[in-house]
C-alpha cells in the first residue's frame, strides 16, 4: 500500500523526488531529558526505552560543552543503531554532521531548512518546529522538511516558554502537507487520543518516559493508542 506521504500534488523542490522512505514512521518520538538525569542514568533509561520500540530518538542537550555532546551523542547513536531507531540531533547541525546522525531538528532560532538540506544532503531527515504557525509549516514543507512538529499541545514542564497549539491545527496541517506530523508538549497515554485522531503521526515525549520507574509500561500504552490509528513498523 502506498502511503499518502509518498503521494504529492505539490513538489517542494523540483529537483527533489518525494520519497519519505528514509524518514520517520508513525510511532513514539522520544526526546532526551536535559534537566534532572546525569548522562549515565540517561543512557541506562534510554536503552530501556529503545528496547520497547520507538520510531525516533532526539538528542537534546542545551548547555553542555561541545566535546561532551560528541561523546554523549555518539553513545546514543550506537544504542539507536542497535535498536534500528532513527537518531536525530536537536538544533546542532555541526554535531549532526560530525557524528553522522540520521538527521537534525530545527527550531525558529536555528539555520533554515533549506540551508540544512544543502549541508546535509537529500538522504538525511530534517524536521522543523512549527509551534502553532501554519505559515512556518508551509515554508518548511516547501523547503523539503521531512516532518513538521506542532506544539505545545498541552502544558509542559520541559520548556519554560511555549506556544500553545491545538488538535485543530493538526487537522488543517494534515490536509495541506503530505509529510509526517509530530505533536509535542505535555503528551501522555491518557491525553494523546485527540492528537492521533486529528492527524498526528508521531507523539514526541520527554518527561513521561524519563521521569518514571516504568518507561516500558508507558511506552506499551502509547503504542497501543498509536496502533489504533497507524500500522507500526
Amino acid at each position: 500500500m502506498q502511503s499518502n506521504w509518498e503521494i504529492a500534488n505539490f513538489t517542494p523542490n523540483a529537483s527533489r523526488i518525494i520519497n519519505r522512505m528514509h524518514g520517520l514512521t508513525p510511532g513514539l518520538y522520544v526526546v532526551t531529558e536535559d534537566q534532572q538525569l546525569g548522562f549515565e542514568q540517561l543512557l541506562i533509561k534510554t536503552e530501556i526505552i529503545l528496547e520497547c520500540g520507538i520510531s525516533a530518538l532526539q538528542y537534546r542537550r542545551k548547555n553542555a560543552p561541545y566535546k561532551q555532546k560528541i561523546i554523549e551523542a555518539s553513545a546514543l547513536k550506537r544504542l539507536c543503531s542497535d535498536n534500528k531507531t532513527k537518531f536525530i540531533i536537536n538544533d546542532d547541525i555541526k554535531l549532526a554532521m560530525e557524528i553522522d546522525s540520521d538527521g537534525v531538528h530545527l527550531g525558529e532560532d536555528d539555520i533554515s531548512c533549506q540551508q540544512a538540506r544543502t549541508m546535509l544532503g537529500e538522504d538525511k531527515i530534517i524536521g522543523v518546529s512549527c509551534y502553532n504557525d501554519l505559515v512556518r509549516a508551509k515554508q518548511a514543507f516547501q523547503a523539503s522538511a521531512d516532518y513538521l512538529a506542532f506544539g505545545a499541545m498541552y502544558a509542559t514542564t520541559t520548556k519554560q516558554e511555549t506556544k500553545k497549539a491545538s488538535p485543530e491545527l493538526l487537522v488543517t496541517a494534515k490536509q495541506q502537507y503530505n509529510v509526517p506530523l509530530v505533536a509535542i508538549g505535555g503528551i501522555t497515554p491518557e491525553n494523546c487520543q485527540p492528537l492521533l485522531e486529528a492527524g498526528a503521526d508521531l507523539l514526541a515525549v520527554v518527561s513521561c518516559v524519563y521521569h518514571t520507574d516504568f518507561p516500558d509500561k508507558i511506552i506499551t500504552e502509547f503504542n497501543k493508542q498509536i496502533r489504533n490509528h497507524h500500522e507500526l513498523i
